[in-house]
């Protein structure tokens, strides 16, 4: 799969999580395949749903929130959609915890390379995640949205409760533990007031 995506985007290198993706987080070795049976049979109400009792309650991620989040209040959520672009980025002040419910590509950068509040998109990496696979992301990376593979991608999200909740904005904090800059192309984030810090050429995937 990964070899298909590669040759539908020559003009991107699109890596396996290699020793290039430790600078940006840690691959996690833990079966979680009772939390992905129940990400594919759940229907979102939203693109993101935040907090989910019964994924919160299942034993793995209960395992998850405390060998990563040290008994911290965590919240565990479902997100999907179809996404083809990278049109912004954010980062939060503590580890975010993806599990691919599908093959998903995930772009990260290196917030130590930000400039006051702005980024080159040259700089983001691009990795393909495998379906099943736990991925810790570390404080200092900056992402965003999963980017498709097939037809649509779903992940499960682990972050620190109360994350991404509404709060007054400061700069580039646009919500609770949520720091976020647009690409100027996307109007509708910079109309609503985000700041364009996203330089560069957007990055667009073609998916199979």
């Amino acid at each position: 799969m990964l070899e298909k995506i590669q040759l539908l985007n020559p003009d991107y290198q699109i890596q396996e999580l290699n020793e290039n993706f430790k600078d940006y987080g840690r691959v996690i070795k833990q079966d979680v395949q009772e939390a992905i049976n129940f990400a594919q049979t759940y229907q979102n109400i939203n693109a993101y749903d935040t907090s989910i009792k019964e994924l919160e309650d299942i034993p793995c991620i209960q395992e998850l929130m405390k060998d990563i989040y040290g008994y911290l209040d965590v919240m565990a959520g479902v997100v999907t959609g179809k996404n083809d672009v990278l049109n912004g980025l954010e980062y939060h002040q503590c580890s975010e915890t993806i599990i691919a419910v599908t093959d998903y590509i995930l772009a990260v950068g290196k917030r130590q390379d930000m400039v006051e509040n702005d980024y080159d998109i040259e700089k983001c990496e691009l990795f393909y995640v495998p379906q099943g696979t736990v991925v810790e992301l570390y404080a200092t990376t900056l992402h965003y949205t999963p980017i498709t593979v097939i037809d649509s991608f779903k992940t499960i999200c682990l972050l620190l409760k109360g994350t991404g909740d509404d709060g007054q904005r400061r700069g580039i904090l646009k919500k609770k533990n949520k720091w976020f800059i647009a690409h100027k192309d996307n109007v509708e984030k910079v109309q609503a007031g985000d700041y364009p810090g996203l330089k560069g050429k957007m990055i667009q995937i073609k998916h199979l």
